[in-house]
């Protein structure tokens, strides 16, 4: 109960009405931040999908280009083509602001040739799988972005749900509860104090 936590003083009520002004304002700030992130996720949600159902399409269309190039290749030398790879890949990660919230952000850095292996004993099919897959390997880092930026923006909105959830529902009543409590005391102490002014009034008249 708020009167076994605060005194009923106008110092005491000043105070709490500063602290309510603020967590009110706090909370607004939080309410449009969630609502941005929120929005803000919805979209990489989206674009998340979208690349999604095209990279299916395209690995689907790779792979069944090596199963077709694994039947046509003699296995020795498939396997000899696949060990002589020129090609070199890496990311750089940077990080971008986003509301205040750090997601991280991939960068594909590529070297060299898919294709170092001679054409005479190998199939086209395995030509156009390893040149397929080095059009489609920026699209797979950019789909890893979207996985990382969804799980670090789903965090923090249910940490700032949960601060907003807090303040709406725990901190913002008890401080408006308080403030009714000492406004309650106080006027009860001033309708005392002029009840035994009158009295005192009383008093010396009939003096």
């Amino acid at each position: 109960m708020p009167q076994k936590r605060v005194n009923a003083t106008r110092m005491e009520l000043l105070r709490l009405r500063r602290r309510t002004t603020l967590a009110r304002k706090g909370h607004k700030l939080l309410k449009d931040k969630l609502d941005g992130l929120i929005q803000r996720i919805l979209r990489i949600v989206a674009e998340h999908r979208r690349l999604s159902g095209r990279l299916e399409e395209e690995l689907a269309e790779i792979f069944q280009r090596l199963v077709l190039s694994s039947a046509q290749t003699d296995p020795g030398m498939l396997y000899a083509a696949a060990l002589l790879p020129t090609c070199r890949s890496g990311v750089d990660i940077s990080l971008q602001n986003i509301m205040g919230v750090k997601i991280p952000k991939y960068e594909l850095k590529t070297k060299g040739e898919p294709l170092s292996y001679g054409f005479a004993d190998t199939s086209a099919e395995l030509d156009a799988s390893l040149i397929k897959f080095k059009e489609t390997l920026p699209k797979l880092v950019q789909l890893a972005e979207f996985n990382k930026a969804i799980l670090v923006l789903a965090s923090q909105i249910i940490e700032i749900k949960r601060r907003v959830n807090a303040l709406e529902y725990i901190l913002i009543p008890e401080l408006e509860a308080s403030v009714r409590f000492i406004r309650m005391k106080l006027a009860e102490m001033e309708r005392s104090t002029t009840v035994s002014l009158l009295k005192i009034k009383d008093i010396v008249r009939a003096r």
